[in-house]
């Protein structure tokens, strides 16, 4: 029977471009040594006891868990989700097969997934499957509210037709959800990432009210705040240049900035990074700022690694770092359309 699983690749998306590029899932746990004949959570556990001594019993028991499904219980043609942080979105793939372990790799443990989808909207979901994929766990299953099939409707038609109906117009009854001493992590079971679900909805309120071109809008203004002169392009056709940002008396200092401003779903490509490399050349420009709410693809990475000292990368994340650092000097017509406030909220829950 197919199942629907979770499978994070880094707390901060570090895996994720690997993750796609390679056809793999990387969870992670790299001072963790071969799982490969260990054929249940507690011959796991022990390992783990003896190269994490200084862990906590229950810390460990956890990590035996998701590692023992990593390991053990996800199954070749399951369905799986790698939420992404650079990005909001997730991927979604189908496990090819099993468990592999390479000590000399940058990422030991893996398993091999053929990807359907690279970054698909979060927003494409509906808000309680958005909750499931905000937990806590880096490896875990998703069971309830018809997850599987409403994924799999995503892959199919591209959209979500929310919890499956019961005869009499109910939501159909959620699957027994497992407590700690079970051998199973299922993502209800666990605490939520609040700051990741909120981060996730202020992305889709940028999308909905900067959309296109005026991504680029916002963007310069940020930049304005933090003390550049900017000109932006107007609407149409840019020539890989959306905003000319200068530093220094006048904008005339040496801190001089050619943006391009990527605003779709879609990871920016080598192309749209060799543009902005001929960007800065033609505008005299110092360095390049490419800002693409997809993210970009291995070879975009490859190519911005190789200029480093020329050109920065603005993934989600870093564009909301920004926001925020910023938001209180915006203009009152920038925060109406963008209304945030700051909170406080504990990082982990005492039971």
């Amino acid at each position: 029977m197919t199942k629907l699983w979770i499978v994070r690749a880094g707390a901060h998306g570090e895996r994720e471009l690997a993750a796609i590029d390679q056809g793999r899932l990387f969870p992670g746990f790299q001072e963790v040594g071969d799982l490969t004949a260990l054929d249940s959570r507690d011959a796991i556990l022990g390992h783990l006891q003896e190269v994490l001594p200084d862990e906590g019993r229950n810390r460990l028991r956890n990590f035996a868990a998701q590692l023992n499904q990593f390991v053990n219980k996800i199954e070749t043609r399951d369905l799986v989700v790698m939420p992404r942080k650079v990005t909001n979105g997730v991927a979604i793939g189908i496990v090819t097969g099993g468990y592999q372990f390479d000590g000399a790799g940058d990422f030991k443990h893996s398993r091999t997934v053929e990807w359907k989808e690279e970054s698909r909207p979060r927003d494409t979901f509906k808000q309680d499957l958005r909750h499931s994929f905000g937990a806590f766990m880096t490896i875990c299953q998703i069971k309830r509210n018809s997850a599987l099939e409403r994924v799999q409707a995503v892959l199919e038609t591209g959209r979500d037709p929310g919890s499956l109906l019961g005869r009499q117009g109910q939501a159909t009854k959620p699957e027994p959800s497992n407590g700690p001493e079970d051998d199973e992590t299922e993502a209800d079971d666990y605490l939520t990432d609040i700051e990741d679900i909120a981060n996730q909805q202020i992305i889709s309120l940028i999308k909905s009210e900067f959309a296109g071109h005026a991504l680029a809008d916002l963007v310069a203004e940020i930049m304005r705040v933090e003390g550049y002169i900017t000109t932006v392009s107007p609407p149409g056709p840019d020539g890989g240049v959306d905003i000319l940002a200068a530093g220094g008396a006048l904008g005339l200092g040496e801190d001089r900035i050619c943006v391009q401003v990527k605003s779709g779903d879609g990871a920016a490509n080598h192309d749209v990074v060799l543009r902005l490399i001929g960007s800065v050349s033609n505008t005299q420009a110092q360095t390049g700022l490419l800002v693409s709410l997809g993210g970009v693809n291995a070879a975009a990475q490859k190519e911005l690694d190789n200029n480093f000292f020329k050109l920065r990368l603005w993934q989600m994340p870093d564009l909301l770092k920004a926001l925020f650092r910023t938001y209180g000097e915006l203009s009152d017509e920038t925060r109406t359309m963008l209304p945030l406030k700051q909170i406080w909220a504990p990082t982990h829950v005492n039971s």
